[in-house]
């Protein structure tokens, strides 16, 4: 028999299956099967599952079944919400802002559980965040995989009480868009900060220190 071409409609169904529900139980209600957010007061969570386009599985000489899974975060003192250079860009949805994972300050990837760790090259830090797909099985694979990191660390790392002192001492390093946490396969949330002395950075500075000062102030 001749073999079956693969698409995105193959993972979508697979992550519709294996993931979805799992991250529904979990509070991520609002939005599409592609993009979900999770509201609790002004924090705001989102995993977002994208499979690639035309173009994009071209040049990664993969099929469009394959995906990235990006995460973000915004926290009361620290978001989207409150960034001069992204609050009057955000989309509004049924239950709330729905900030896309650029536009949140604390943001990174999900990679596939034998991926290599986080590696240090020129430009900076690279990871391996391809799920790639070429059979229909393997959909089915990749999305069991995610639904185990999200278990395992991955809704930890969205639901942690992040410290705005922590965050505040990152900030203040040289590293551009520094990292926050890492995973041994190279999964990681960063501080979407640019570079030391930026005017992003200037933001994320003032963001940080006015929710210690709230804090302080309780």
């Amino acid at each position: 028999m001749p073999k079956t071409e693969v698409t995105a409609k193959d993972s979508r169904a697979a992550l519709r299956q294996h993931v979805i529900p799992l991250l529904r139980d979990h509070g991520f209600t609002d939005g599409t099967p592609s993009r979900l957010w999770h509201h609790r007061g002004d924090r705001i969570e989102l995993v977002e599952l994208s499979c690639f386009s035309t173009y994009r599985a071209m040049t990664d000489k993969t099929s469009t079944a394959s995906f990235e899974v990006r995460i973000g975060i915004c926290l009361p003192g620290y978001s989207a919400l409150l960034d001069p250079f992204q609050r009057d860009h955000i989309k509004e949805g049924p239950n709330g802002p729905r900030p896309s994972e650029p536009q949140m300050p604390i943001r990174g990837m999900v990679c596939p559980a034998d991926a290599p760790p986080m590696q240090k090259c020129r430009w900076g830090w690279e990871v391996q965040s391809t799920w790639s797909v070429e059979t229909v099985e393997e959909a089915s694979h990749e999305a069991v995989d995610i639904a185990n990191q999200l278990q395992s660390y991955v809704l930890d790392w969205l639901r942690r009480d992040w410290s705005y002192r922590d965050l505040l001492t990152l900030l203040q390093q040289e590293d551009t868009s520094p990292i926050l946490v890492t995973s041994e396969n190279g999964s990681y949330l960063r501080l979407g900060a640019e570079v030391k002395g930026s005017q992003i950075r200037a933001a994320h500075i003032a963001m940080v220190t006015s929710a210690i000062a709230r804090e302080s102030s309780d």
